[in-house]
């Protein structure tokens, strides 16, 4: 972050972080934010109607509706 002269930086790591990293991230939370794949992945999807048309063509991405069951395998 210092050599882009950033105040603030995400770090994406599709695998996760290790016990000794997760254990800086709240001295870091104003500066540093730490995502996995389920971060990301959730983050995209919540905000994938406000993302610019040429990011979705490149992500193309649709909304299906289905019936939630419990434990029990519907028949």
């Amino acid at each position: 972050m210092p050599d882009v002269q950033a105040e603030q930086g995400l770090l994406v790591a599709w695998g996760g972080f290790k016990s000794t990293i997760e254990k800086d991230v709240p001295l870091q939370f104003f500066r540093v934010r730490l995502w996995d794949q389920d971060d990301l992945v959730d983050e995209v999807l919540r905000h994938y109607e406000d993302l610019a048309a040429d990011f979705k063509a490149e992500l193309p991405l649709k909304r299906i509706w289905a019936v939630a069951g419990g434990d029990e395998a519907l028949v």
